[in-house]
């Protein structure tokens, strides 16, 4: 069984597609029909692609793989029964479990943000409630976080909405902490280019209906905020009994195997990576996706999985929302509309995996 239709588990479909598991059962539960693919959502806002160009259809995908789909909502998972517990109808038994479901905002910790802020994640959950925000766009609008996802999104706002005010709310820990400083300095002058205000020195304490509350500094009037920070883990995972991190992540070993279970799998967002922390990040969970459907498959015919070994470095490729990109490698950072052709291409061949009949 494989619960959630994240990243990971559309590749593991294509690859049983292509190589079908005799002798087994797949089921897929996921809580939407089509998947959105994270690396084209800043182009969606950007009006840079049609929204289904960055959907998958899940249920054709499960079909082709032989699987069937369960369009419904995992509550819970039941280890000593093997079975999963679901939302909308009986509990699903499993032989081989694998868990893609992503993480949830963490906005729990801020005052208000669960209220009146927009989260970014889950994509599913934000599209219906951003095309509402497009049709009627706000005056003032503010982006919480300024690591890839807050800065890209911003942009994308930007290019969108061009008479709108967007303020990214970078905090105290600035524009992209954690990558390197030509790709800070170059995307902070990138987005004064693009008339962004960045909101930088003090972290939102509060959210209220007309904008941000800080500890030290003025409350910031706004129409909309959009909450990219922080990602939490899903809540029902705390009553599966499986290995967590003091975060609430699922704790999986090398083989990305949940620790203590040979049955039980987890990646991208939900996941914790024991060997060595990890980003939650796309590009993380569609590296793991070809491991993972090589591990079931593995467990499945009776041999041992093999390890997962992230990378020490991958391209990172920020959309500017105007056909421009900035991308950075080993230290190494390169912009312009070269930058963009090779984003947009990646992300389309990916997208044509999963998309093709």
């Amino acid at each position: 069984m494989l619960v959630g239709g994240g990243h990971a588990h559309v590749e593991v479909l294509h690859q049983f597609a292509a190589s079908p598991l005799p002798g087994w059962r797949i089921t897929l539960l996921t809580r939407e029909a089509m998947s959105p693919y994270s690396g084209m959502l800043p182009g969606v806002i950007a009006g840079l692609y049609r929204e289904d160009q960055a959907l998958i259809d899940v249920r054709a995908l499960a079909a082709r793989a032989g699987a069937e789909a369960l369009i419904d909502r995992a509550t819970g998972i039941d280890l000593a029964a093997k079975r999963v517990h679901r939302a909308g109808g009986e509990a699903r038994p499993f032989d081989l479990l694998s868990l893609d479901t992503g993480a949830t905002p963490d906005t729990a910790r801020i005052p208000g943000a669960a209220a009146h802020a927009l989260p970014l994640k889950p994509i599913d959950a934000l599209l219906p409630r951003l095309r509402a925000l497009l049709a009627a766009p706000p005056a003032r609008i503010g982006v919480v976080g300024a690591g890839a996802a807050g800065v890209e999104v911003a942009l994308a706002l930007r290019a969108r909405l061009p008479a709108a005010t967007v303020v990214l709310v970078a905090g105290t820990a600035g524009v992209l902490p954690g990558f390197p400083e030509t790709l800070r300095s170059r995307v902070t002058a990138a987005l004064a280019g693009r008339h962004v205000d960045c909101h930088q020195g003090d972290d939102v304490a509060e959210v209220f209906a007309e904008g941000l509350g800080f500890a030290r500094s003025p409350p910031l009037p706004l129409d909309a905020v959009l909450w990219a920070t922080g990602a939490a883990a899903p809540a029902w995972l705390a009553e599966t009994g499986l290995a967590r991190d003091r975060a609430g992540f699922l704790r999986v070993d090398d083989c990305l195997r949940a620790i203590g279970r040979d049955d039980v799998f987890a990646v991208g967002d939900c996941a914790s990576f024991d060997p060595l922390p990890l980003p939650k990040a796309g590009v993380v969970a569609v590296r793991q996706g070809p491991i993972l459907a090589r591990n079931l498959r593995a467990v499945a015919e009776g041999r041992a999985p093999g390890p997962y070994r992230p990378q020490k470095d991958w391209l990172v490729l920020l959309s500017l929302g105007d056909g421009r990109a900035l991308g950075t490698r080993n230290g190494l950072v390169a912009g312009g509309r070269a930058a963009w052709w090779l984003k947009d291409r990646i992300d389309r061949r990916f997208m044509a995996k999963y998309q093709g009949a």
